[in-house]
């Protein structure tokens, strides 16, 4: 009697040709003509992905084997044939491949399916990631890309993702995700820098700077209006965008880590954003254009500061060691002076320690709210000290109104929330 497949299996079946003429398709435009093209085309990436198909289908791991080393040794003369004129391997590494997606379309055709996608995309966009790498990609960012992505792939899976060390206070896994979302907001400033180009300058370079270290961004706009006082405003202008700029990633560090507090930080987080952005967009209209070399030379730099970074993730170990031993010894009064210690190194690095200590219960989500502001005050005046002593008196007469404003505009919006309630 005459069987016929059922629909999932024809489903497969049709997953793994689909993958295979998607792959070859793109492949036969690639192949060329006369004596010099390639071997493979449309017919054999389909077949080759079918002979996957039929040999995860028939439940032999020794055939299965047995095809595979078939097709790689059909590379292999493949490549013999072909490395004279062509050394690449490109299209004997998607030959195996096909044949491997094949295969895992009988199990699990939804992977397949994406997967063949991604490979194909990667093969006809040839042209524009060599060129993105070789020439829209500086080698700066390059190191910063593989930095991220080793961060990512090796460091995060390896983290163990438990309380340990003292006062069992410490979760690698989690310090290793927080530093990451600072990177990753510090390359989107990065990108939107390059995507802006200089029409900007020093105001760009500020605001966007203010991503990765807004303290230490006011210190290079001071050190720029000592050495280039004509463009005094214009450089606390961007000192004072750093300032919005670390308001804003406060707000998404919150909205990310602490999603609970965001509701009760968002009028303060507007309210103090809103007065440094008002004061820096007062600068910008008195000051005089920034000619575009010296622009160009505030743009450049990484995409994200690697040291400024590796510094961010041991204060926030240390200001979570030093928390959960305050917290140990004097209770709530010691949360409170280790969270203003904190904010004159960063900010930001409260969060994660607050993030850890309400998921071990220690503190409240009211106490956790008002220890952040504390940092961000305190981090204030560490830019107002680095704002005196290296910008000088001209500089610090125009930026810190601008600060003190601002703090005190947050600390305005806390009242009224306090009212409210």
């Amino acid at each position: 009697m005459l069987r016929f497949p059922s629909n999932f299996i024809l489903f497969e079946l049709s997953v793994a040709l689909g993958l295979g003429l998607l792959v070859g398709a793109e492949r036969e435009r690639r192949k060329g003509e006369g004596p010099l093209r390639r071997s493979a085309g449309l017919r054999t990436f389909a077949m080759v992905s079918l002979c996957g198909f039929v040999a995860q289908s028939l439940g032999s791991s020794m055939l299965l084997g047995i095809a595979l080393l078939v097709v790689g040794a059909l590379a292999f003369a493949s490549y013999q044939q072909s490395r004279s004129h062509d050394p690449g391997l490109t299209s004997e590494m998607a030959l195996v491949l096909t044949f491997l997606l094949g295969a895992l379309a009988a199990d699990n055709a939804a992977l397949a399916a994406v997967m063949g996608v991604l490979q194909t995309a990667l093969l006809a966009e040839r042209e524009r990631l060599h060129s993105f790498v070789r020439q829209a990609m500086t080698p700066q960012e390059l190191e910063d890309l593989i930095v991220f992505l080793a961060l990512g792939l090796i460091v995060l899976p390896l983290a163990p993702d438990r309380f340990m060390g003292p006062y069992e206070s410490v979760n690698w896994h989690r310090l290793t995700q927080f530093v990451m979302m600072v990177m990753t907001i510090g390359a989107l400033g990065h990108v939107f820098k390059r995507l802006l180009g200089n029409r900007a300058g020093l105001a760009w370079a500020g605001f966007l700077g203010g991503f990765a270290s807004s303290t230490a961004t006011v210190a290079n706009m001071a050190k720029w209006a000592q050495s280039q006082p004509q463009q005094l405003s214009m450089a606390v202008a961007g000192a004072l965008l750093s300032t919005v700029s670390t308001f804003i990633q406060l707000g998404l560090l919150v909205g990310i880590t602490l999603p609970g507090l965001l509701a009760q930080m968002l009028l303060p987080l507007i309210l103090g954003g809103g007065t440094a952005l008002a004061f820096a967009g007062w600068k910008l209209r008195t000051s005089p254009q920034l000619p575009s070399d010296s622009a160009n030379v505030a743009m450049q730099g990484h995409a994200f500061e690697l040291k400024t970074c590796l510094l961010l993730a041991l204060a926030v170990l240390a200001v979570t060691v030093m928390t959960a031993g305050l917290s140990h010894a004097w209770g709530t009064p010691g949360i409170w002076l280790s969270a203003g210690l904190a904010g004159l190194i960063d900010a930001h690095a409260t969060v994660a320690t607050m993030n850890g200590l309400l998921e071990q219960s220690q503190i409240s989500q009211n106490q956790a709210h008002a220890c952040i502001w504390l940092a961000v005050t305190t981090n204030s005046v560490s830019k107002a000290v680095m704002a005196v002593m290296v910008g000088g008196k001209s500089f610090a007469m125009q930026f810190l109104p601008g600060l003190f404003t601002a703090i005190t505009a947050v600390w305005v919006g806390l009242g009224l929330l306090q009212h409210l309630n």
